[in-house]
């Protein structure tokens, strides 16, 4: 099946995506302009084109605002890997350096 064949079919049998149940009403809308806005291109310039119109993490109300934004920050180096590696990606970026490795080296 062609890409857009393909998107035609998921698009035909898959319901509307609806934000009131999302935890982020506000980035969820934003990913729904953006798909919207980006529609004609596929693939890593898809994904590239719905990355660049969505706005940045809103870390003001996290409870951690330290770790909010250190996500963040993973999730858009991750950016252009997808599905599992993408996931992996920032599972890696948000493994704290090792002690020893941030301690400078002893003097002699």
């Amino acid at each position: 099946m062609t890409d857009g064949a393909a998107r035609a079919c998921i698009e035909q049998y898959t319901p509307a995506l609806s934000c009131k149940r999302s935890r982020d009403a506000r980035q969820c809308e934003a990913l729904q302009a953006a798909q919207q806005a980006c529609d004609g291109t596929e693939g890593a310039a898809r994904r590239l084109c719905v990355r660049e119109r969505m706005p940045a993490a809103d870390c003001s109300h996290a409870s951690n605002k330290a770790r909010c934004e250190q996500r963040a920050a993973a999730e858009w180096q991750c950016a252009e890997t997808a599905g599992q590696q993408g996931r992996e990606c920032v599972r890696k970026a948000l493994i704290p350096a090792p002690a020893a490795a941030s301690r400078p080296a002893p003097r002699r």
